[in-house]
């Protein structure tokens, strides 16, 4: 994987905020505090709370109630929006209008109307545009990523992705709950789709998709089983269920190759297996502790231990991919592919797409 950008002596790039709230003091501004080339000038949020809280936490110097009163009082290079996906769009029309670069929150947005009006406007002011997809980043991603690339691994022909959690819309509550019934695939999936093409190292050719009905009065992908059809038929499953009363598990992936598996946890693992291994014909015994995520090999009826990250691996990873965002824009162009925002509205595609099959019944969409 590409390494993070060397510390530079040049010029801080300024950088502010849109939206201080939790999902940003826990993924955005981390990433963005004390990194080397990157002084953080402002941010807003029109919570006061959130905005003193963000303020004194991350030693922001201005704060301002709305993006238009900051983007008008402070100068800046490059303007994070992490609010609501549903403010994506006009806060990227704002900034862009104020000479900035963009760094978009995933979803990058909700329509590819949207998506493309945006790149038309960046384009047209010669502006870059990121979005910040950065779970690539994450220690036991990009260790799976590695074991990919060796010959031993074999080829990579199917990926299951799941996740499974007792969490419905009004237990939720505010902006995501907002969102249904486009809520779940569109707001998390997107990393889900994102690794998934990462490690494919291609976009799938159709999607099929269907949801349940989990209770009578909630809407919505709740329950969302998904089937992507990628080229040299190699396929990948994806099923999230937010009402599971089995135990939680954040985000779980398994890589089927022709020689190995590989098998990544995120969200914290403890687990104590014990068991026969019906391949070696002997006891086998497995204990796993991580508290923010592991990656193993898995081949033979054995695990072995890859590489394990703490919870703190969210803020780290957006860390190093916003650094190399902002290596871009001091090159002037985007030359990385996998920051180029022609692949995040291929995502969001993807996304929308497996929409469209749900409301068709499940029905197959060619991409």
């Amino acid at each position: 994987m590409p390494a993070e950008p060397e510390e530079t002596r040049e010029k801080p790039l300024r950088a502010a905020v849109i939206g201080l709230g939790e999902g940003a003091g826990k993924i955005i501004l981390p990433g963005l505090a004390g990194r080397a080339g990157v002084e953080l000038a402002a941010g807003c949020d029109p919570d006061g709370q959130s905005r003193r809280r963000a303020a004194a936490r991350w030693q922001i110097p201005a704060v301002f109630p709305d993006a238009e009163a900051m983007l008008a009082a402070i100068p800046v290079d490059i303007v994070v929006v992490a609010s609501p996906p549903q403010t994506h769009f006009a806060m990227g029309r704002l900034v862009l209008s104020h000479g900035c670069h963009l760094y978009c929150e995933k979803p990058f947005m909700t329509s590819l109307a949207e998506a493309d009006e945006i790149i038309e406007l960046a384009a047209a002011a010669g502006r870059l545009v990121g979005v910040n997809s950065q779970y690539y980043q994450m220690p036991i991603y990009r260790s799976l990523q590695e074991k990919l690339a060796e010959p031993a691994t074999g080829r990579l022909f199917h990926i299951e992705a799941w996740q499974q959690m007792n969490l419905l819309p009004p237990d939720e509550g505010g902006w995501k709950a907002a969102l249904l019934p486009r809520r779940v695939l569109l707001e998390f999936g997107t990393h889900a789709v994102d690794l998934i093409c990462r490690f494919f190292a291609a976009f799938p050719l159709a999607v099929t998709a269907q949801t349940a009905r989990v209770r009578a009065d909630i809407e919505g992908d709740v329950c969302l089983n998904v089937r992507l059809d990628f080229p040299d038929g190699r396929l990948a499953t994806l099923m999230f269920n937010r009402r599971s009363h089995a135990p939680m598990r954040y985000f779980e992936m398994r890589l089927n190759c022709e020689e190995a598996a590989l098998r990544a946890s995120l969200g914290g693992v403890a687990r104590l297996d014990l068991g026969w291994n019906s391949a070696r014909r002997r006891p086998r015994a497995r204990f796993s502790l991580a508290t923010g995520g592991e990656a193993r090999l898995e081949r033979g009826g054995e695990s072995r231990l890859l590489a394990r990250q703490p919870d703190a691996a969210f803020g780290a990873a957006s860390g190093a991919h916003f650094a190399r965002f902002a290596a871009a824009v001091r090159r002037g162009e985007v030359t990385e592919a996998d920051l180029s925002v022609g692949h995040a509205r291929e995502i969001l595609r993807i996304i929308l797409a497996a929409y469209e099959s749900v409301d068709q019944g499940g029905q197959l969409v060619c991409l």
